[in-house]
């Protein structure tokens, strides 16, 4: 006779018990996992790891140097076939100098203009100028903003240097400065004032300015980035050499766009391509030779002047 009592339910199926914490067999109480992961999508890999993507990174994080960024822009350049963005990016990276390429407006930041000398019974250190004291034809090129023509490099170099001193003062001299010494030397002289003399003259600027300079050319270079890829098809990972070269344009030049119209007739097509209009050179050479010619009719009055036994500098 079984255990069973008459009339009882049958008892149910027998399950297997898994202790706590052991693993499931395969399965079974979980769902199905596929071992395929979309961060391994071989288009979006390729979409995250572009060049011009790596620019954009960089060009955001203010802990990585801008000339990085800017040496991944000249081979962005190279890729696209953009002299425009090759050039821009390596004026900015070796600077301006020796170039007749005018000086973009965020190079010129304000600056005040100082001099040092010293009188009779008194030595003068960072004396404040206006522009409109400095002799002919030097006021008339010279005023409270400074050129900087270097590279990034050289500019956060002076940041640099500046952090290190108590004042955080950068001198900066004047194109032909000691020319312009000696102007100015020779034109107290003409008004009797014998006993006071002009050592050095020199734009005077804090770093943080400087630091202002670098960040509008970080900003430049974010825009850049937006401008191509707002033009740029999403299958694409460099952008072509019209639109960087248009990008270019609006955004470091400000200029409007060049366009390329395809005009189409009956018997023949053609292409017309509108293009900006050059820039003016830079006033500088054209001051630089007209110090140097008047230093030069000085010097011939001061060996006068000491031929005769005065000595008016």
């Amino acid at each position: 006779m079984s255990g069973r009592r008459s009339g009882a339910p049958p008892p149910l199926p027998l399950q297997r018990s898994w202790p706590f914490g052991s693993a499931l067999p395969p399965n079974q109480g979980r769902p199905r996992v596929s071992a395929r992961c979309d961060c391994h999508n071989s288009k979006v890999w390729k979409r995250t790891n572009r060049l011009i993507d790596e620019i954009e990174r960089d060009a955001l994080d203010a802990s990585v140097p801008i000339s990085s960024a800017l040496r991944k822009l000249v081979a962005l350049g190279g890729r696209a076939g953009s002299k425009e963005l090759r050039d821009w990016a390596g004026l900015e990276l070796r600077g301006y100098y020796g170039t007749d390429v005018p000086l973009p407006d965020y190079r010129t930041p304000g600056a005040t203009l100082r001099i040092d000398g010293g009188t009779f019974n008194a030595m003068i250190t960072g004396q404040l100028i206006s522009p409109s004291e400095l002799p002919d034809p030097v006021n008339k090129h010279i005023d409270e903003s400074v050129p900087l023509n270097g590279g990034v490099a050289e500019i956060e170099a002076m940041i640099d240097r500046a952090k290190r001193q108590e004042s955080g003062e950068i001198k900066l001299t004047l194109p032909s400065g000691q020319d312009v010494v000696r102007l100015m030397n020779y034109e107290m002289q003409q008004r009797g004032q014998h006993y006071d003399r002009v050592t050095a003259i020199y734009w005077s600027l804090s770093h943080v300015t400087l630091e202002g300079v670098l960040d509008q050319i970080r900003t430049r270079l974010v825009a850049l980035v937006a401008e191509m890829r707002a033009e740029m098809p999403d299958e694409t990972d460099v952008p072509s050499a019209a639109i960087a070269d248009n990008a270019v344009n609006v955004i470091v030049h400000g200029k409007k766009a060049k366009f390329t119209v395809n005009t189409a007739q009956a018997s023949s097509a053609g292409t017309a391509t509108t293009n900006p209009p050059r820039e003016k050179r830079s006033v500088w050479v054209r001051l630089g030779a007209a110090i140097v010619g008047i230093a030069s009719i000085i010097g011939t009055l001061v060996a006068v002047a000491a031929w005769q036994g005065w000595n008016p500098l």
